[in-house]
């Protein structure tokens, strides 16, 4: 799990460079929803269950999407785990010993509670915006033909390197990182449930 922790925060910080390199981006998913499952070591592209063979460019980018996010969000929860319950935060104030995250949500006051869903409904609406088109204008769940998946023009720290090769590795890191995160948040999840104890009491931290 320590391993899993630092491996995840390392990547973490490459998390939300944009892709904006449309012309070998989508060259390598044209080459994907054509049947071609080869890609950089070690797991760029896995799909062992064939869910994108022989699919339209379209139908691709729109797993990819859903993957792009659902790393992200694995990887922020990774961290919120750990910091959640071991730091001061704005509920229980500098008491760290904190109950467990599985608990956390559950226990927050409605006032608090209503700026985060409103946060998120935010920020969905806004990839909504960027990425899909309008169900009045096309067919139904349609990434626009100049979206990448993941591309929301967020990079504030400047992080998207110019060069192809060197972005399409960093592209390659935030996918590995991030399937590694949902992993490690699953077996956070279970653990905690299980246990009933926090990830670094689990590790072995008082």
């Amino acid at each position: 799990m320590k391993l899993t922790l630092v491996a995840t925060m390392a990547g973490y910080a490459a998390a939300f460079a944009p892709a904006r390199m449309e012309s070998s981006s989508n060259t390598a998913l044209r080459a994907i929803a054509g049947g071609n499952l080869n890609g950089c070591a070690p797991y760029s592209f896995m799909d062992p269950l064939g869910f994108t063979r022989n699919r339209s460019i379209s139908e691709v980018k729109r797993i990819r999407e859903a993957e792009v996010m659902h790393c992200r969000v694995a990887m922020m929860a990774t961290v919120g785990y750990v910091i959640g319950e071991s730091t001061p935060t704005i509920f229980y104030g500098t008491d760290v010993h904190h109950t467990i995250a599985n608990n956390q949500l559950a226990e927050l006051p409605t006032g608090l509670l209503l700026p985060l869903f409103l946060g998120i409904n935010f920020a969905e609406a806004y990839r909504a915006t960027k990425g899909w088109v309008e169900p009045g204008s096309g067919s139904l769940f349609t990434i626009r033909e100049s979206y990448y998946p993941g591309d929301l023009g967020f990079d504030p720290l400047g992080l998207k390197p110019n060069d192809p090769k060197a972005f399409s590795d960093m592209q390659d890191g935030e996918l590995n990182n991030g399937r590694l995160a949902m992993l490690a948040a699953a077996v956070m999840c279970v653990q905690e449930q299980v246990t009933g104890h926090t990830v670094l009491e689990n590790l072995g931290f008082n």
